[in-house]
């Protein structure tokens, strides 16, 4: 049956049936639970919370940046080859970077180079050096005589005065090359912060706030980057042009979904495609022209005319793209099916709000679900309409969940559903939290409501949303799980975690329901490429768990 068909199935038929059915299915349930018919299933769940941070741990290992990185720069004799293009060296490589991920690109540089490195700058987050060398990976982090000086700053991935005075140097140390040096740049994300240098007439805290306001009202990445290259003295391709005559490799790891290098980090080696207009219409669409300082939008106005980088020279510049959340979630899904898990990749492009996304998952739990639990057509044709018209997902991708769902089932395996991608918050209060642990607990909230998920005992889900960097937000988690019965739990502490959710206090909530268990805590990882998704569904009386 085409997904056109299960629409207009549904559309004209059975909508009585579908509620006297769910109502009658909800109280049998019920009574089987009175009558002590549930089975245990903790030793499950437990189990399964187990496997989706493996699976996610797995993920992130396949991203390490160093590996990336030696896979891309190839050294004979004197001659460093990168993909269709060679340099020659003679101690005249120097190295700045910026993000997440580049302690170990540069490690990965001076390994593969060697002494041909003369020196160099990089920005790295708060922290990062420290918590590398507590996990023991001092193998993400510059060799002990490393001639590239690492700075720190941009706490809780805002921009800093730190940060401020990195990129000034980076910019200093750039701006002095010659036509004899070779200037390789790292970037990953985070690197937008790492490297903030306003134009001259816009203070970083004036910067800094339009950043704030276009964030609170669920501005995209590409919005914000928008924004920020034009308010920037290097980014939008700004740096590579600084850095002439030297020639520039740019070695970069995507944080942004489609991987569009103009805009990861910002694009400091990238042809602009953006002008000052185009700022100004993004502060339009969010209305906040009012709101912002007089000083950016008067240098906005005034450079409005100004056309974008894109006609510049830059044939002295190689971009070359190392690494993206492909590779993690590719890496997921072979560590899934590895510990017995039917697999499916939903998408590698996750946008959209963190709570409705989250929604979204609670809603495909279900259908997964029914699956297992005698497959009511009447229910699987409402979820089905529910995923397809309500949140946008393709109606071949949901055939395949379901095709997935039956092989488990006759199989009986559980099933593992792996997205990626990176959402946005809109705020609504002023609680502690991320895009992660917002959509973990949305998802959470979702399937709270829904009985067949909340009280049948023949199988359990397990959901977790968790960023690749071991930060989400302005906290020490990098995400969260969520399961059917978090929510019920919750209430037993006495906390309501609708009112949680209200706030956008998903870090507070999970720091006190279950002791803290559903956060994901990880520590800076050393890299960076955007966030993992894992929705796990098992029955309990036949799965190979």
């Amino acid at each position: 049956m085409t997904a056109a068909s299960f629409v207009a199935y549904y559309s004209t038929k059975g909508a009585t049936t579908f509620l006297l059915r769910k109502i009658l299915r909800d109280q049998l349930i019920r009574r089987r639970m009175a009558h002590g018919r549930n089975v245990d299933n903790n030793n499950v769940v437990v189990q399964m919370k187990t496997d989706v941070r493996t699976i996610f741990n797995a993920a992130v290992d396949s991203v390490l940046p160093r590996q990336m990185v030696h896979n891309t720069l190839k050294l004979n004799g004197n001659v460093l080859n990168v993909e269709d293009r060679s340099y020659m060296l003679n101690h005249n490589v120097h190295v700045v970077g910026f993000g997440k991920a580049v302690g170990g690109m540069i490690r990965a540089v001076e390994e593969e180079v060697g002494d041909h490195v003369v020196g160099g700058v990089a920005s790295v987050p708060v922290g990062t050096q420290e918590a590398l060398r507590t996990r023991g990976r001092e193998d993400l982090l510059p060799l002990p005589d490393s001639k590239v000086s690492l700075m720190e700053g941009a706490a809780d991935n805002l921009p800093d005065e730190a940060a401020h005075t990195a990129a000034q140097k980076i910019s200093d140390h750039v701006s002095s090359l010659t036509a004899g040096d070779l200037l390789i740049v790292l970037i990953s994300g985070g690197g937008s912060a790492l490297l903030p240098a306003p134009v001259p007439s816009v203070s970083l805290q004036e910067k800094q706030s339009v950043t704030r306001l276009l964030a609170a009202r669920g501005a995209t990445i590409t919005e914000l980057n928008t924004v920020r290259k034009n308010l920037s003295t290097l980014k939008g391709g700004k740096l590579a042009l600084a850095a002439k005559p030297a020639q520039v490799i740019s070695l970069i790891l995507s944080d942004i979904v489609g991987d569009p290098l103009d805009l990861i980090a910002s694009g400091p080696t990238v042809p602009d495609s953006s002008t000052p207009q185009d700022a100004i219409n993004v502060i339009h669409k969010y209305d906040i022209q009012d709101a912002i300082p007089l000083s950016v939008w008067s240098y906005l106005t005034r450079q409005y005319q100004r056309k974008s980088s894109k006609n510049q020279d830059f044939s002295h510049v190689q971009n070359v793209l190392v690494g993206s959340n492909s590779i993690a979630v590719s890496a997921a899904k072979l560590c899934a099916e590895k510990l017995g898990y039917r697999t499916l990749v939903h998408s590698t492009c996750l946008q959209g709000e963190a709570s409705t996304v989250g929604e979204m998952y609670a809603t495909m739990a279900a259908l997964l679900v029914n699956v297992f639990n005698d497959r009511d057509r009447i229910i699987e044709k409402s979820l089905f309409n529910s995923l397809l018209q309500k949140y946008g997902v393709d109606g071949s991708c949901l055939r395949s969940v379901l095709q997935v769902a039956a092989e488990a089932e006759s199989q009986k395996k559980p099933v593992c559903i792996i997205s990626a991608g990176e959402t946005t918050v809109t705020l609504r209060g002023d609680g502690k939290g991320g895009r992660n642990q917002e959509m973990a607990l949305a998802t959470a909230v979702a399937m709270s409501r829904d009985g067949n998920l909340r009280y049948e005992g023949r199988s359990q889900v397990v959901f977790m949303s968790a960023g690749t960097d071991g930060q989400d937000g302005p906290t020490d988690a990098a995400g969260a799980l969520a399961d059917p019965g978090q929510v019920t739990r919750a209430d037993e502490q006495g906390l309501a975690a609708t009112e949680f959710l209200e706030n956008n206090d998903s870090y507070n909530f999970y720091k006190n329901v279950d002791g803290g268990q559903g956060l994901v805590t990880t520590g800076l990882t050393g890299t960076n490429v955007m966030d993992i998704q894992i929705l796990t569904v098992c029955s309990s009386y036949d799965s190979n768990l």
